[in-house]
């Protein structure tokens, strides 16, 4: 009865640590919407980053042990925890450099920096979704569904890259489309990633709810 109970609770804590996860990556699509304004305030352009680093250490390690989509395997932990660092960090970075080239917003320094960027946010992102895939905690086939966000992303900011990179001088029609469509892309994925958390996680609930009353019901709790 007692191991029953406990299996419950980890149950429960699982579903909770989906549910955090979503909610905060879905916070971060609101304050995107709101990111002009709270660039105004002393650290609103860290908001951000900060709540997408905190969903993805909340899906590396869960609550109490229950709940990561990693099955807390060491590469896959170890590449989600370094992504929510880097995006930290990153962002950290990308104002500092700004700053130092406030009078030529189109430096080499910034560019440069933005491609290094980007290849280290895919190659971690590109780990800790194919282990999340892999790992099985996550119902297929909604497991690969982060390699897919993934996939899509990298795909439009390829395309967007290959058309701005010789345009610094002023980016033409073909360039804003491709620059608008991979932030359309990244939103959708990050709501996407959030709703099947959310989902998950209430689906999760009910089955945990619907077997603690079977549980509950029964005098010497389920059989061994």
């Amino acid at each position: 009865m007692v191991e029953a109970l406990k299996s419950h609770r980890s149950e429960s804590d699982a579903s909770r640590a989906w549910l955090i996860g979503g909610a905060l990556l879905l916070a971060t699509v609101v304050i995107g919407v709101a990111q002009p304004a709270l660039a105004l305030i002393p650290l609103g352009g860290s908001i951000r980053p900060v709540l997408f680093s905190a969903a993805l250490l909340v899906f590396a390690f869960g609550i109490r042990g229950a709940g990561s989509v990693t099955a807390r395997r060491p590469l896959g932990t170890i590449a989600l925890t370094a992504l929510a660092a880097w995006l930290l960090l990153g962002s950290v970075l990308q104002d500092v450099i700004a700053s130092s080239f406030s009078n030529d917003p189109l430096s080499d320094g910034l560019f440069a920096f933005g491609y290094v960027d980007s290849f280290v946010t895919f190659a971690l992102a590109l780990v800790a979704v194919m282990q999340i895939a892999r790992a099985g905690v996550v119902a297929a086939p909604w497991n690969w569904v982060p390699a897919g966000v993934v996939g899509a992303a990298s795909v439009s900011w390829l395309l967007s890259a290959v058309v701005t990179v010789n345009s610094r001088q002023g980016f033409g029609l073909e360039a804003v489309v491709l620059m608008s469509v991979d932030a359309l892309v990244r939103i959708g994925g990050t709501v996407l990633l959030g709703v099947v958390a959310i989902v998950l996680a209430d689906r999760a609930r009910r089955v945990h709810l619907s077997s603690a009353d079977e549980v509950v019901r029964s005098p010497y709790g389920p059989a061994d």
